[in-house]
C-alpha cells in the first residue's frame, strides 16, 4: 500500500514564518568581529588581485558595508601600501564621492600583500567570528513539528508502507540519530533526502568564520543550495540563506574528514563535512562500506551525537575548539546493524528502521509509476512476461529501484533501435538481459 495523502488526515502546510536568526550587516569596524588589521590585510589582498577598485567596490568584496570598512582603508593609506586616484567611472560614479573614490596598490603594498599570502591565502568574504556562527546554530536548530500528514506529504514520491511511515516519524520530530536497513534500492537515501525538507524554513551560513586568528570556509556549493529570494535590507552578506542542508557522505568518509581539513597552499582550513551539516540532515550512505572501521567512525561521533558539540583540531594552529553539531544523523546501510557494532554502540543510536523490500502490490503500484514517468504504457501481458521471466525463476527479491532503471534501460534500448518504447517482450528482454547479471 502506498503512502499517500489518504493514509493520513491531510492537514495544511505550515505557513512559511521569518527565520529565527538574521544576520545584520555592522554598521562599525568593531562590530564585524574583526581588529583593523586584520580587516587591512584582507584588503590588501583583495586589492593586490584587482586593483584599481572603488571604494564600494572593494567593500562589497569583502562583503561589508563601505562606512565599515573605511577604518582599515585608511589605514593602508597611511601604512602607503594603497593610494588614492580619484573618482573612477563606471557604476561607482553615481555614488556619494567617498564611495566613488578609487584605490591603486602601489609597490610596497604588493610587497606587503605577498608576505600576507604566505600566511594564509584566502581571498574571499570577510569571516565571520566563531561566536556569532555559534549562536546562528544554536539559534536555528530545527523548532517544526512533523506530522504524520506532512511526512506523508513528503514522502508521497515513494511508494511506502504506512508501517514504515509511522517508524519514521518520530526520530524525525526529534531529530535523532537513526539506522536506515535493508536490501539497496529500496528508497533509503531517496527517504533521508525527503526528510530534509521538514526541518523547517531555510537557515543563514556564513562563507567562512574567524577562530583565533584562523580562517575555516563553511559555505560549501556541493553541500549547500542557495535560496533565491529578494535581498533583505540591511542583511549581512558575510553569510548565505541556504535550504535545510543534506550532506551525504559514502565510502570515501574517513574518520580524517570528520576533523578540519589545512590546506598546506592555500593556508586555511575547510570545515569537516559533518559540521556543514549543521541545521539539516548528516548521512552516513553505506555505513559499514567505508575504510575507516564503523567503530572508529562511532568513536569518532558519539560525543557530538550525546551532547551535540563536536570538539574540532586545528592541527595547523596546535589548537582546539567546541563547535555546535546541531544535525540529525543518519546512518543507511545494507547490512545488519547488529552486525557493523557492538550492543553499546546501538544503544545511543535508539531508533532502528527496517526499510523492506517491496511487496507485489507495492512493486506493481512503483512500476505503473515509473511507466507513466517514461511515457510507456502499462500493459497486464508485458508486466507479467516481465515477472515470469525474470523474476520468478531466478526467486529475485523485488527492489523499489527495479521498475524505475529497468523502463530508463527499456527506453534507451527503444531509442537506439528508433523504435517507440513499449512493454514487447523483445524491448523488455533486451533491457533485463543488460540490467541483471543472471537472466
Amino acid at each position: 500500500m502506498p503512502v499517500g495523502p489518504q493514509s493520513f488526515a491531510v492537514q495544511p502546510t505550515p505557513e512559511p514564518s521569518l527565520p529565527e536568526f538574521i544576520p545584520a550587516a555592522p554598521t562599525r569596524i568593531e562590530d564585524s568581529g574583526l581588529p583593523v588589521a586584520r580587516l587591512a590585510d584582507l584588503l590588501l589582498k583583495h586589492l593586490y588581485f584587482k586593483s584599481p577598485l572603488a571604494a564600494k567596490d572593494w567593500a562589497a568584496s569583502v562583503c561589508l558595508p563601505y562606512q565599515t570598512v573605511m577604518p582599515a582603508v585608511q589605514s593602508l593609506v597611511e601604512q602607503g601600501w594603497c593610494q588614492t586616484i580619484g573618482r573612477m567611472a563606471g557604476p561607482s560614479a553615481n555614488r556619494d564621492f567617498g564611495e566613488s573614490l578609487g584605490y591603486l596598490i602601489n609597490d610596497p603594498g604588493r610587497v606587503r600583500a605577498r608576505d600576507i599570502l604566505a600566511r594564509d591565502h584566502y581571498v574571499g568574504p570577510a569571516p565571520v567570528p566563531f561566536l556569532q556562527y555559534e549562536e546562528s546554530v544554536r539559534a536555528q536548530v530545527s523548532q517544526a513539528d512533523v506530522t504524520a500528514a506532512w511526512l506523508t506529504r513528503a514522502l508521497q514520491h515513494l511508494t511506502l508502507n504506512p508501517d514504515l511511515l509511522i517508524q519514521l516519524g518520530p526520530p524525525v520530530n526529534a531529530r535523532a540519530p537513526l539506522f536506515l536497513y535493508g536490501a539497496p534500492g529500496n528508497g533509503k537515501t531517496s527517504i533521508a533526502e525527503a526528510c530534509a525538507d521538514l526541518l523547517g524554513e531555510p537557515i543563514y551560513v556564513p562563507y567562512a568564520v574567524d577562530i583565533e586568528g584562523q580562517i575555516m570556509r563553511l559555505f560549501d556549493p556541493l553541500h549547500h543550495q542557495r535560496v533565491k529570494r529578494e535581498p533583505v535590507p540591511g542583511l549581512d552578506t558575510r553569510w548565505v540563506q541556504i535550504k535545510r542542508p543534506f550532506v551525504k557522505v559514502g565510502g570515501e568518509l574517513t574518520t580524517a574528514a570528520l576533523s578540519p581539513s589545512f590546506d598546506p597552499l592555500m593556508r586555511y582550513y575547510e570545515a569537516p563535512v559533518h559540521l556543514k551539516a549543521n541545521g539539516g540532515i548528516f548521512l552516513l550512505d553505506d555505513f559499514g562500506r567505508q575504510d575507516s572501521s564503523p567503530r572508529a567512525l562511532l568513536n569518532r561521533l558519539i560525543v557530538a551525537l550525546e551532547k551535540r558539540i563536536d570538539y574540532l583540531t586545528l592541527a595547523g594552529a596546535g589548537m582546539a575548539v567546541g563547535a555546535p553539531f546541531e544535525a540529525m544523523v543518519v546512518f543507511s546501510t545494507n547490512l545488519e546493524p547488529g552486525s557493523l557494532v557492538d550492543e553499546a554502540f546501538l544503544r545511543r543510536v535508539r531508533y532502528k528502521i527496517h526499510v523492506p523490500d517491496p511487496n507485489p502490490e507495492e512493486f506493481r503500484q512503483i512500476f505503473e509509476r515509473a511507466c507513466k514517468e517514461y511515457e510507456v504504457l502499462f500493459n497486464e501481458e508485458g508486466y507479467n512476461y516481465l515477472l515470469e521471466r525474470f523474476y520468478k525463476p531466478f526467486k529475485r527479491p523485488f527492489r523499489g529501484c527495479q521498475p524505475r532503471d529497468i523502463l530508463q534501460q527499456l527506453d534507451e534500448v527503444a531509442y537506439f533501435l528508433q523504435r517507440p518504447p513499449r512493454l514487447d517482450k523483445e524491448l523488455i528482454d533486451l533491457a533485463c538481459r543488460s540490467y541483471f547479471v543472471q537472466s
